[in-house]
Order: C-alpha cells, then structure tokens, then sequence
C-alpha cells in the first residue's frame, strides 16, 4: 500500500513537472542553423591558383558529383561534399606541393550559383539565387508575398537532405524568433487553404 501510494506520487510529480513546470521547446528558428559555408552534392566549385612570379591562373569550373567528388586539375578526384570551403582549399593547395606540381600555390575555392526555390501559393514561384542567410518569410516576400488563398499556417520546408519541416508563418510574424533559415537547395512550399 506504501508502494503504491509512493509510485502514484512520483508519477503525478513527473507528470506535473513535465506539463506544468514551464518546459517550453526552443522556437522554431532556434534549433536549426544554416551552415553554408560547406561544400555540398551538386556545387559548382570555381579552383583559382595563384603562383608566386605567375599570378592567378585562369579559373577552372567543377561540379561536385553525386558521390560528393570533383575531379580536379592534375590531382584527379577528391572528396569535396561535406567539407568546409578554406579546409578544402588547404587540403587541394597541399595535394599541389605534395605531388610536386608548385614549390609554392594558393589555392582559391570559391561557389558557383547556389539556390532555393519557393512554391505553391506565392505570387511568382520559382527558383531563387541563394546570395546569403536569408529565412523564410524573406524568400516568401522575395516571391512577391503569399497570394490570398496561401494557408500561412502549415508553410512546408524540405531540405536539400530531404527532411520536412512545417513552419507557422503568422506566429513568425508576430516572433521573429520563430522564422526558420533558408539553405542552398531547399524548398519552400505554400500550401492553398481549404
């Protein structure tokens, strides 16, 4: 009977705690950061090498391919997807001078285009250049704002990685804290409301 008492306290002041005790979750915008100064699947690369005596060489394009690599000048392929872009420029400058190609070269990666795209109910849907963090009810003004059947509530994100996220744009609104940011390659779908 003790027992019993005892449990049914220690599970009433569980329960009180977690649903009265002011457990708020972190806002939406809170726990998700865009890092988008990694390389990622489907890039374009721009390799510049700068020689000491010779300048700048003419910039190389690349496209980093599905299984996350380039094949670059001289070197031939190397894994690039999920690398920052100054750690990737160190390791390609010192693959040069390894290999013997320059007693001395600085290597410049930069990114090509990237992008987002938003659609559904906004007034000019699309495929947006990615030019820096940005949110999402930027992207959505950048679209000429939502149109006038747009359910603001249940916005729908998918990111470049394929996980989905549903945003309520009125409470973003009011509590910038609950906008979420944008990355290269995700999407923005405005849903019509009934």
């Amino acid at each position: 009977m003790i027992w019993n008492r005892c449990f049914s306290a220690l599970v009433l002041s569980a329960f009180v705690l977690v649903l009265g005790g002011g457990c708020v979750p972190p806002p939406e915008g809170k726990n998700f950061t865009c890092v988008d100064d990694v390389i990622r699947v489907g890039d374009s690369l721009s390799l510049s090498l700068i020689v000491p005596g010779e300048g700048a060489t003419s910039d190389k394009q690349f496209l980093v391919g599905s299984d996350g690599t380039v094949n670059l000048y001289l070197l031939g392929s190397m894994k690039a997807a999920g690398v920052k872009f100054g750690d990737f420029e160190k390791t390609v400058q010192r693959a040069y001078i390894d290999q013997n190609y320059f007693k001395q070269v600085t290597v410049v990666i930069k990114p090509g285009e990237r992008f987002y795209s938003v659609g559904g109910e906004v007034n000019v849907k699309g495929r947006q250049v990615y030019i820096g963090q940005t949110t999402v009810l930027r992207a959505i003004t950048s679209c000429g704002d939502f149109t006038e059947f747009a359910n603001r509530r249940r916005v729908e994100i998918t990111r470049a990685d394929g996980k989905r996220e549903v945003m309520d744009c009125k409470k973003a609104i009011r509590d910038p804290n609950y906008d979420r940011p944008i990355c290269p390659g995700d999407h923005i779908n405005v849903p019509r409301s009934l």
